[in-house]
């Protein structure tokens, strides 16, 4: 009766081990990745990305592709990504379809690039959803579609993307495709510019400087013209002293103090 507890104990504990040690391993290799322990944190994941870890697999897919640690393998970017992706991981399908629509290092293929991307575009990835609006803004791997265009450039901005913001602010300032609507305009190069983005910080200032589709805030335009300035848009710089000096030196305080707190909140 004994030897059969024993026995009975010692499967037990057994069948617990895997499940701790899988749980440790991935820890294992976080730490070892931070600490630059590149082979160490292979050893850790490896075995848990044959096994299926959707997330490990991700991230051997990014090592092997960016050459984190490793020396850059396109084969197992593609391995390991693909095997997340299958598994319905939006950021490595969308990682896919980026690989396939640049072709560096790999065939280029518009029809694996639309195929993985929409799957991520679906699921809410902004990147992903402003990489299908491009197909259809230009033709490229899907018909020409203005009307779809603007729709993925759409869900793209409201999930986050900054590109897919700036193009809906040049779209409705300039009219391209659909009636001009600089309030719409402006909204969308707010957005990008506080995202970070210097040429909708530009386009904000002149907007400002113009009141088109605000109100007429000098001010303003000097603020979002130097943050873009100050990354390196030179045309910006040039646009930012002409305001300067119209501003009356009251102003050209506030100004100054606008630009030190925007430069902290809107450059990135």
């Amino acid at each position: 009766m004994l030897k059969k507890l024993l026995i009975t104990l010692l499967f037990y504990i057994l069948s617990c081990l895997p499940v701790a040690s899988n749980a440790n391993a991935r820890e294992e290799g976080l730490q070892a990745f931070k600490l630059g322990q590149y082979e160490l944190a292979l050893s850790y994941w490896t075995p848990l990305a044959e096994s299926g870890d959707r997330e490990i697999q991700y991230n051997l897919g990014v090592m092997y592709n960016d050459g984190r640690g490793v020396e850059k393998n396109i084969k197992l970017a593609i391995k390991w990504l693909t095997k997340a992706a299958t598994q319905n991981d939006a950021d490595a399908q969308f990682r896919l379809g980026k690989l396939y629509t640049d072709g560096a290092n790999i065939e280029k293929d518009l029809v694996q690039a639309e195929r993985w991307l929409r799957l991520a575009a679906l699921k809410g990835h902004g990147n992903a959803c402003y990489y299908i609006a491009q197909f259809y803004a230009h033709g490229e791997g899907l018909p020409r579609d203005n009307d779809l265009a603007l729709r993925w450039y759409y869900r793209g901005a409201e999930n986050d993307n900054t590109s897919a913001m700036f193009n809906l602010g040049y779209i409705h300032e300039v009219g391209q495709g659909v009636p001009k609507n600089l309030p719409e305009a402006f909204r969308w190069y707010e957005k990008a510019a506080k995202n970070g983005a210097a040429d909708a910080q530009a386009n904000l200032g002149r907007l400002y400087f113009k009141g088109q589709g605000t109100s007429q805030d000098k001010v303003m335009a000097f603020v979002w013209f130097k943050l873009a300035a100050n990354q390196n848009r030179k045309n910006a710089e040039i646009n930012a002293r002409f305001t300067f000096r119209q501003l009356k030196e009251n102003d050209q305080k506030q100004a100054i103090s606008l630009t030190e707190e925007y430069t902290k909140k809107f450059i990135k």
